[in-house]
């Protein structure tokens, strides 16, 4: 442990398991109180426990990051239980397989929704705790797929690619008060989110070897991202904002 997160207090949304529940054991081991928000209860208090069990400072907090009722509920526990948040990273993400034509309009929503809307309503109550804190650092989870057209993903992609333009909007607006919004672009990585869409095609074993081709560095494992966001979370990432970090395995080299 180098405590490059020492005395910051975190939010990860969507850390009950993959990048978010990677990226709280990262956090905690460089010294963060970490507060894990997930609808999955048994992962979410498992993570926590972890930590736990290896020194660490950890909160779980049941919070559906769409329903601005159960953000508050948890916003009020991590400020008492831990104090004013000073780093916010905004992971909850799904992704909707199909093409333009096929996916209901509920679908699209709730992709939007969990996405994108969902930074919205988080920040929104994070953000005045940390003006009080004196600035802090929003990491927003975005993706290659800002930059790449994936036919088969169109509610995906977009979502994403709105990602970034709202964390440039709000670097802008926020940088008066010292808080930094930066967003996070990972290229294909093995979560268990991966291996659920693979298990959804006709020949995963083919479709694996396909995206891997895809990146000249192949596939990604969960810590290449959370030590990407360990950087943002950081002071010394402390003169950047506004700014899409890509970390995509050089897929947009190509």
């Amino acid at each position: 442990m180098s405590n490059r997160l020492k005395d910051k207090i975190t939010i990860i949304t969507g850390a009950a398991r993959g990048i978010g529940a990677k990226s709280a054991e990262l956090f905690a081991n460089e010294g963060a109180s970490v507060a894990i928000w997930d609808v999955n209860v048994e992962r979410g208090k498992e993570t926590a426990r972890q930590i736990q069990a290896n020194g660490g400072v950890a909160l779980f907090c049941e919070c559906d990051v769409t329903d601005a009722a159960q953000i508050k509920t948890a916003v009020a526990r991590v400020t008492s239980e831990l104090g004013n948040p000073n780093v916010l990273f905004n992971n909850a993400g799904i992704a909707v397989v199909g093409e333009l034509e096929e996916i209901s309009e509920e679908d699209w929503d709730r992709q939007y929704a969990v996405n994108v809307k969902s930074i919205y309503l988080v920040s929104r109550a994070i953000i005045p705790l940390m003006r009080e804190a004196g600035g802090g650092s929003i990491i927003n989870m975005a993706s290659e797929s800002a930059y790449v057209g994936f036919p088969m993903h169109p509610a995906y992609t977009s979502s994403k690619a709105a990602v970034v333009h709202l964390s440039r909007s709000m670097a802008v607006r926020y940088a008066e008060d010292n808080i930094r919004v930066n967003s996070l672009c990972p290229g294909t990585i093995n979560t268990e989110l991966y291996q659920e869409f693979l298990s959804q095609q006709p020949d995963p074993e083919a479709i694996n070897k396909e995206i891997k081709e895809m990146h000249p560095l192949g596939i990604g494992e969960p810590e290449d991202i959370a030590w990407a966001a360990v950087y943002l979370a950081s002071d010394e990432s402390r003169y950047m904002t506004g700014a899409p970090m890509l970390v995509e395995g050089g897929i947009l080299s190509l």
